[in-house]
């Protein structure tokens, strides 16, 4: 007959105390204050059963070999949805469950995933989005296989899948440009150093503007402090940034001839003020956005926007992943040469119903 494996409600019994004391006695974590007598008297118990919580972490480990954790910021947005859908599709044939662990762009939700999935020591770790702590990410790459998937970085000493978020935001205006617009808004979600997707994005915008000579003729719209709390709180913040901000700007820019959105879910935003203000897009107004969500091109909405392959990105991703994987196999221990392979895509501009040439009103 096999012999019953030891808990740690087995050592609670025998040290007569809570499986909490022993979790934490025994793990090095006083926080409660433990008397000398207490500790010593868990510390002999697990001795004398035989019970050991580095075992019950070995345990664990080899529970998490076979699972891919995926961090990401957004589920709500379903650019990450066709992330995530390109990732599971890769890790499925190659016999790989993933779990997502959504961080809603949340510092401390973040670092507690991070500091979990260490001790977990999960197959590998895919990153969505910039890590809030890149340290850290870098120092778990050298143990677990990490990859991450967004704006080019040469901080982040992991494999990646990039793109250079100037190529959409140029794109859009060199396009808006020769079709003789002269006065365009854009719309965005908070941008900051800590988003530099978010950032170099409008960058590339304004950028082809102002070499054109009519910078000041660009009008940026972000949620500022006051706004940003509450609009943060809705699942369809981003929607709901690109709804009201636009009615702002009609309002103050009343001749404007086009609308750009940092991704498709603030141009759908646009959209619907637009609609509801009774503008005719694209007659009156042309709205453009970025990444080639589901929504995008259904009949009715055709919205012209920038395509840099979602699903492909998340499959190669995992496809990396697995290559690291295997390279980490064969070399039995913790990676002594860390090589760091880089992968960038070409953005794509698709042309929808959206957008046309500008027509300006004599009375503005």
């Amino acid at each position: 007959m096999n012999k019953k494996e030891v808990t740690a409600t087995d050592v609670a019994k025998a040290a007569g105390v809570s499986q909490a004391a022993v979790s934490m006695i025994l793990n090095k974590k006083y926080n409660v204050s433990f008397s000398r007598e207490t500790i010593e008297r868990v510390e002999e118990a697990a001795r004398n059963l035989g019970y050991s919580m580095e075992k019950k972490s070995a345990r664990q480990q080899s529970r998490m070999k076979g699972t891919i954790f995926v961090v990401c910021p957004n589920l709500n947005n379903p650019y990450y949805g066709m992330l995530i859908d390109g990732i599971e599709q890769a890790a499925l044939k190659n016999r790989f469950d993933i779990f997502v662990c959504q961080t809603n762009r949340n510092l401390q939700t973040e670092e507690k995933y991070l500091k979990r999935l260490e001790k977990l020591c999960p197959s590998g770790i895919i990153y969505t989005c910039m890590p809030a702590f890149p340290d850290m990410v870098n120092r778990m790459a050298m143990k677990i296989p990490v990859v991450f998937i967004g704006e080019k970085n040469n901080k982040l000493l992991v494999d990646s899948i990039e793109l250079d978020s100037r190529k959409p935001g140029s794109m859009i205006a060199r396009y808006l440009l020769e079709l003789g617009h002269r006065k365009a808004g854009y719309i965005s979600t908070a941008v900051n150093e800590k988003q530099p997707a978010r950032l170099r994005r409008k960058e590339g915008f304004t950028e082809e503007f102002e070499n054109a000579g009519i910078d000041h003729q660009v009008f940026i719209k972000e949620p500022d402090e006051a706004r940003k709390a509450p609009c943060l709180q809705n699942m369809d913040m981003e929607f709901q940034v690109g709804y009201l901000l636009t009615l702002e700007l009609i309002r103050e820019v009343p001749d404007i001839t086009a609308i750009v959105g940092l991704n498709d879910m603030i141009a759908l935003g646009i959209r619907d003020a637009l609609l509801q203000e009774k503008y005719r897009i694209p007659k009156d107004i042309s709205v453009v956005g970025c990444d080639n969500i589901l929504a995008s091109q259904m009949r009715g909405i055709d919205l012209t926007t920038v395509d840099h392959y979602a699903g492909k990105k998340g499959e190669d991703a995992c496809n990396l992943l697995m290559q690291k994987m295997e390279r980490q196999k064969r070399e039995k221990e913790i990676m002594t040469e860390h090589v760091v392979h880089r992968v960038e895509y070409e953005p794509r501009l698709i042309i929808r119903g959206t957008s046309s040439y500008a027509v300006y009103n004599l009375k503005y």
